[in-house]
């Protein structure tokens, strides 16, 4: 579909992280007490991609899974603003999108400003400029059934990468989502908390560089790159919060 476009911006990090021999900065992290192996192995997955998060990080939360339709509703909510916003009404007809979100309640799990997306023309070029963001969340939403794992290089998705999850990760148009969800398969639950945990560590190396810190990969820029990081783990996140409204999802790290 040639309506969608690739989003994407980086910048080069002024000032590169020196380089450390990653077996050392593996050690310190080794002799952490209340250190895990879960997060030991993630810890090694951001060292080696050049990621630096803090020593002093907890291991332990209190996380539960939310309900897998909720987190099918929330995904096809993302698929709803995108199909506005991205395909020309001639394709697509305002009231089959608008029938999507009223016969799914989608509308219970799109934040406030993206509510204000379904009344806004699909011709705002504003709109269409910021929504790559909503690709990111979507991307972790899609892994939980089936696509691929985001990525941690901070690049922001292609709009092929959006089709392929609207077509083949989320319920088509005329279907109930209940029922799409019943039957979708999905990644377990350990590997969900292991996922999330990865992009918390990777999210509090991207907050340490925003303050000034070499806590990134060279040509990683914190704010842009750091975003997409922000962005796919606050989906991560938001999946293991069961009860907590999107916008109030704690991305603290």
């Amino acid at each position: 579909m040639s309506f969608f476009k690739k989003i994407f911006g980086s910048s080069e990090n002024e000032n590169p992280p020196k380089q450390t021999n990653k077996s050392d900065e593996l050690e310190k992290y080794k002799a952490i007490p209340w250190m895990t192996d879960l997060r030991l192995d993630n810890i090694s997955i951001c060292l080696s991609a050049g990621f630096k998060p803090a020593t002093s990080l907890p291991t332990e939360f209190e996380r539960k899974l939310r309900p897998k339709v909720e987190i099918a509703k929330r995904l096809n909510a993302i698929k709803a603003i995108v199909l506005w916003l991205m395909v020309p009404e001639e394709e697509l007809s305002n009231e089959r999108i608008l029938n999507f979100v009223l016969n799914n309640g989608l509308d219970l799990f799109l934040a406030d400003d993206e509510r204000q997306i379904l009344n806004s023309s699909r011709n705002d070029e504003e709109l269409r400029n910021l929504i790559g963001w909503k690709f990111e969340n979507a991307w972790s939403l899609a892994w939980y059934f089936g696509y691929i794992a985001p990525d941690i290089t901070g690049q922001m998705m292609t709009g092929e990468q959006m089709q392929e999850i609207l077509i083949n990760y989320t319920c088509p148009l005329d279907e109930k989502i209940e029922n799409w969800a019943e039957t979708a398969k999905t990644v377990s639950d350990e590997d969900l908390s292991k996922k999330e945990d990865l992009f918390y560590c990777l999210h509090n190396a991207v907050r340490s560089a925003q303050l000034g810190r070499q806590t990134v990969p060279q040509n990683f820029d914190p704010i842009g790159n750091g975003g997409v990081i922000h962005e796919r783990r606050h989906s991560l996140t938001w999946m293991l919060s069961d009860g907590t409204e999107w916008d109030e999802t704690d991305l603290s790290t």
